[in-house]
């Protein structure tokens, strides 16, 4: 196995930091090439790669408190053993149950030159550090990656933990050479949830390939610069990338443009779903009153082992339907 750190250091040389990732693709954006983020798109990272539009984030209080509460969590995990009671248990106890370590700077794997590696800790067995001066990537048991979120953001992940977080630590297993990790949330500053991640056949070759395609990509783009939106990700239909063309086009100009067939089917087709949908919507909120009107005060609407549905009032003090049926 080729592996190097390439150590630069983010609160350092912020600068070279950013630089560095223009170089490759972190573990963190591929849920962004894959269309898994509901925040950034495809096709803003890939103008990101070339230059032509800010890198830069500003740190939100979510994001300071996030980086600063990461070795808290990554502590309390240590005393994990299935249980959030475990935590208090073998905390009090003074019996930590599992090693983790942290690794300055990117891991870099000669089989993935264009991936770089930041794992929040790798996981260890006692007294067997995966770093010293140098690697010893043999003493890697695994990666943690630690989140911090809201309670209100947990309850939306009714399918389980959402895929760009399953995506950013499947990326890690892959050129780390692992076959496991684990996702640890801290929720609410006061629940710590613990979710153990097996690397997928299917899941590796997704991500390659995709990673493979953007950076072909973002490589053809570098050398024909005059021409680079001809090389732009195809739309994917997320939210975010309807937000980034938006921002980017977002000054008309008084000019026209002669449409082909295929944009005039496009059309149709768009026309026709709006229609579709105005008419579901309609349904929904008929039969939504329907129900309310019959349960009244009630929160449950029961059907036994068919579901329930249910019709609560939240702490902001709005009532919610929620539709559990089978």
């Amino acid at each position: 196995m080729g592996f190097k750190i390439i150590n630069i250091s983010k609160d350092e040389d912020y600068e070279g930091w950013l630089n560095y990732r223009s170089s490759g693709i972190g573990a963190s954006e591929v849920g962004t090439i894959l269309g898994l983020n509901p925040w950034k798109s495809s096709i803003e990272l890939f103008y990101q790669k070339l230059g032509l539009i800010p890198n830069k984030a500003e740190e939100n209080m979510a994001m300071f408190m996030g980086n600063r509460l990461e070795g808290f969590v990554g502590d309390m995990w240590t005393y994990y053993s299935g249980s959030q009671e475990s935590i208090i248990k073998n905390f009090n106890e003074k019996k930590r149950q599992r090693f983790i370590q942290e690794i300055p700077g990117y891991i870099v794997n000669d089989k993935y030159p264009n991936l770089f590696l930041s794992p929040d800790r790798v996981i260890i067995e006692e007294g067997k550090p995966a770093f010293t001066d140098v690697l010893i990537p043999e003493n890697m048991l695994g990666v943690l990656e630690i989140k911090t979120i809201s309670g209100f953001a947990s309850k939306q992940w009714e399918n389980g933990v959402p895929p760009s977080y399953i995506a950013q630590l499947t990326t890690y297993l892959i050129g780390l050479e692992l076959d496991k990790g684990e996702l640890a949330f801290l929720e609410d500053g006061r629940n710590i949830k613990v979710y153990e991640i097996e690397k997928m056949d299917f899941m590796v070759e997704k991500i390659l390939n995709a990673v493979s395609e953007f950076w072909d990509r973002v490589t053809a783009a570098r050398n024909d610069m005059e021409h680079a939106d001809l090389y732009a990700p195809e739309p994917d239909g997320t939210e975010s990338y309807q937000k980034f063309l938006n921002q980017k086009y977002a000054q008309s100009e008084a000019k026209s443009m002669k449409g082909s067939d295929q944009l005039y089917q496009l059309g149709l087709r768009m026309k026709a779903l709006n229609e579709q949908i105005k008419d579901i919507e309609g349904e929904v909120r008929l039969a939504s009153a329907f129900i309310k009107a019959e349960m009244k005060e009630s929160e449950t609407l029961e059907f036994g082992e068919r579901g329930k549905i249910t019709w609560k009032t939240d702490a902001r003090g709005v009532r919610a339907m929620k539709n559990g049926l089978k």
